[in-house]
């Protein structure tokens, strides 16, 4: 494969002086040609180079044609493989982002619509946290490879709504699930839409759950998390592998809060409220100790969307 490819190469880099050269071929091969049939007593280079203007002239305009087809034909063959390195660069671009984005986010960020920032950069955004309740206890009964594909069809749910509200899946960690909105796109209703897409999850992995237990099957219910504020995001790894994510107290205090969130329940810090309190329907509750904080935070319980 290897070797078929560099034939291919030096074809296309070196197309004219193949055309000059299959031109000045076909230039000796008529003097030598015309030599025997016209038994006219010449040598070879006066037949190469003869006085009379006709044949000189046509040589030199099959020569020309020659050389001419092979410029185009190089350019024509550069373009074409330009084209498909091209191609492939989209394709392996797209494959990576739709991992995290919805297709059609995917799509906007490999046709340059949308612009991904490699390194670091502050931006406000809101970080989502979804966490399987009683995942423990329910590991220690189930075998791994049945409990990896039930958290699997789980996810599966989950990562549609999120792309369905426009947001980015960030990392999967274990039975927990962390998704962004703010970052890498951005939207002027990007608090919104993270609430939306947890009271939508509840409610579907709600009905998910209904028909779980109507075949016999595992029912796992899950708390959520919502915080916004400023984080920095960017791309985080080494040299050899890198991946796009947000570090932050943000993101420490979404996940600390978590794990207060009941089974069924989506509680939101204060600073996501003030962005979405005139949307949907909210109440107090007792404010959450997080590792690392000398003060409780304060969080509101989602009850849902107000009536438009």
């Amino acid at each position: 494969m290897k070797d078929k490819k560099k034939i291919r190469v030096f074809i296309t880099d070196y197309m004219v002086l193949i055309a000059l050269g299959l031109g000045a071929f076909y230039w000796i091969f008529d003097a030598f040609f015309n030599m025997f049939l016209a038994k006219s007593g010449l040598n070879p280079f006066q037949l190469l180079a003869p006085s009379g203007t006709d044949a000189s002239w046509t040589r030199l305009i099959v020569l020309c044609l020659f050389v001419i087809f092979g410029s185009h034909a190089q350019f024509v063959m550069k373009e074409r493989d330009e084209a498909t390195r091209r191609s492939e660069k989209e394709a392996a671009a797209r494959e990576r982002f739709q991992r995290l984005l919805s297709p059609d986010l995917a799509e906007m960020v490999v046709s340059g619509e949308l612009k991904v920032e490699k390194g670091g950069e502050n931006r406000e955004a809101t970080v989502l946290f979804a966490d399987f309740h009683d995942y423990t206890k329910i590991s220690e009964n189930k075998d791994a490879k049945e409990l990896l594909k039930i958290i699997n069809e789980y996810f599966e749910v989950i990562v549609n709504i999120v792309f369905r509200n426009k947001g980015t899946v960030d990392k999967f960690i274990g039975d927990e699930v962390m998704v962004l909105w703010g970052a890498p796109v951005t939207h002027d209703d990007d608090p919104v839409r993270a609430v939306r897409a947890a009271l939508e999850i509840q409610s579907e992995i709600a009905e998910f759950n209904r028909f779980r237990a109507k075949e016999g099957l595992l029912q796992i219910r899950l708390g959520i998390s919502v915080n916004t504020g400023n984080l920095v995001a960017g791309y985080i790894g080494s040299t050899r592998t890198m991946s796009y994510s947000v570090i932050g107290d943000v993101v420490n205090i979404a996940h600390g809060i978590c794990s207060a969130a009941k089974a069924g329940q989506i509680i939101i810090s204060e600073n996501t409220y003030s962005h979405v309190k005139d949307i949907f329907e909210a109440v107090e509750i007792a404010p959450v100790h997080v590792k690392g904080k000398d003060t409780p935070i304060p969080v509101y319980e989602v009850l849902g969307e107000k009536p438009v």
